[in-house]
């Protein structure tokens, strides 16, 4: 593996003292899609959503939202607040806030897995303003493209929560950088010291998530530079970076039926840089994301087909 490591960033390497111009096109996509979108929009949910962890105030919420969700979905009460954050902000600040909560032993193993493969989704806003209304020009199927989506991670998830529902792995244990009890009590008194760790902790999250946008949006556009067809380079491109990707996906000569249905597969993959992004914000927590990668390839999967099959039922 390791060799395998070596021989693929050789060749980024090469390729990027080969055609700097690509490299550096590739690179100022991804720059400008994390400074002018994630930056000023997820920074903030970070710093906030990171507060309400830190200092507790999840059990609130909780307190609110369990009595329904518990009944719809499979989860525990203290698993509700991460569930309803990740639908409606998306990743990577929902696998941020199952990584956090499972650090604090707020929920157990089998929540935290299923949360991250149901609920660690692309944002409702980019799904909204950016897939349905910008790209595919279809905002009158908002609300079914969002069900497809949901739906498809909801049939995965369900699937294979027996699997990881047996509890946390034996041997894990979790990073050094975890608070104890002691320092919880801490910091809930001394609010602007919370605050400013987590303000911290905010902003190094959010460099680590422009990395990998830049550094897969750079790979997507050597991609699109190999000599494919452009169904393809658009398509390998997506399963790098999505947003790139749709937009490269949307420009194809391709059926309306299966365009759409691509570019719903892809968003429900999430691409490698959102599993990326995924394993940075939950590193040291012994959560799986190589099982998270195989249940993102199924819902994107199971996304394409439905999302085919309902536009073939309606004559798209």
């Amino acid at each position: 593996m390791r060799k395998l490591t070596a021989a693929t960033l050789f060749v980024i390497l090469i390729l990027m003292l080969l055609a700097p111009k690509t490299a550096s096109g590739g690179a100022l996509n991804g720059l400008t899609l994390w400074a002018g979108t994630l930056l000023p929009i997820l920074l903030p949910f970070l710093i906030v959503s990171g507060l309400i962890v830190a200092s507790g105030l999840t059990s609130y919420i909780n307190r609110i939202l369990s009595p329904v969700l518990c009944r719809i979905f499979p989860v525990s009460p203290n698993a509700c607040y991460p569930l309803v954050l990740g639908l409606l902000c998306g990743m990577p600040l929902g696998a941020k806030t199952i990584a956090d909560l499972y650090r604090r032993r707020d929920i157990t193993y089998a929540d935290a897995m299923f949360l991250l493969s149901l609920s660690n989704q692309a944002s409702m806003m980019f799904l909204v303003s950016y897939v349905a209304a910008a790209e595919l020009d279809a905002s009158a199927y908002t609300f079914a493209f969002l069900s497809i989506l949901y739906i498809s991670a909801w049939i995965v998830s369900v699937a294979f929560r027996p699997i990881y529902s047996k509890g946390r792995p034996s041997g894990i244990r979790f990073c050094a950088a975890e608070l104890s009890a002691a320092d919880a009590v801490q910091d809930q008194n001394s609010f602007f010291a919370l605050l400013d760790r987590t303000i911290t902790d905010s902003f190094a999250t959010i460099t680590r998530i422009g990395g990998y946008i830049i550094l897969f949006s750079m790979l997507a556009a050597f991609v699109s530079h190999m000599p494919l067809p452009q169904s393809v380079s658009a398509f390998l491109g997506g399963c790098l970076e999505i947003t790139g990707g749709i937009h490269a996906i949307c420009a194809c000569a391709l059926p309306a039926k299966i365009k759409t249905a691509l570019v719903l597969g892809v968003t429900a993959f999430g691409g490698l840089s959102g599993l990326m992004q995924t394993k940075s914000v939950t590193l040291g927590t012994g959560l799986s994301v190589k099982f998270y990668l195989i249940l993102k390839i199924l819902q994107g999967i199971v996304c394409f087909l439905l999302t085919y099959l309902l536009l073939s039922l309606i004559s798209f």
